[in-house]
């Protein structure tokens, strides 16, 4: 009887580890955008914490599309130095600049690749960090 309460109470921490270690790891890969819905290839903010993310699937997207995915993240960088990644990786790879309004603050871009996945980029400063909002139509 001893040894049979012994193992369900060792089962029992065992399995009480293993899922707050399983929601940690969710967690963290979340936040340094693991379960992203923006491509794979898409330029990723060194260091930004990725503090929402949706998808969009089906009639409430735009004419054309069949998937839209919104996404903010949040930099302790200025503008002015996530801005100018943005404009670097986003001319780069698979990837176009179609327009950058430093007065807005807003970077459009599209796939090179399949120009008909389009996106914009809004950039709002926060003190000393930023807020980077993306939305990308595929």
């Amino acid at each position: 009887m001893w040894w049979v309460g012994g193992g369900c109470a060792i089962l029992l921490v065992l399995s009480c580890g293993g899922a707050i270690w399983g929601m940690t790891s969710l967690v963290r890969s979340f936040q340094t955008g693991g379960l992203s819905c923006l491509p794979g290839d898409f330029p990723r903010y060194p260091g930004a914490t990725v503090t929402r993310d949706y998808t969009f699937v089906g009639s409430g997207v735009a004419a054309g599309d069949s998937r839209e995915c919104q996404e903010t993240l949040d930099s302790s960088d200025d503008v002015p130095t996530v801005t100018n990644f943005y404009s670097k990786g986003l001319n780069s790879g698979d990837w176009r600049v179609t327009s950058n309004d430093k007065t807005t603050g807003q970077i459009k871009f599209s796939r090179a690749s399949n120009p008909q996945n389009v996106g914009v980029i809004q950039f709002l400063g926060r003190g000393e960090h930023t807020q980077i909002e993306i939305k990308f139509d595929s």
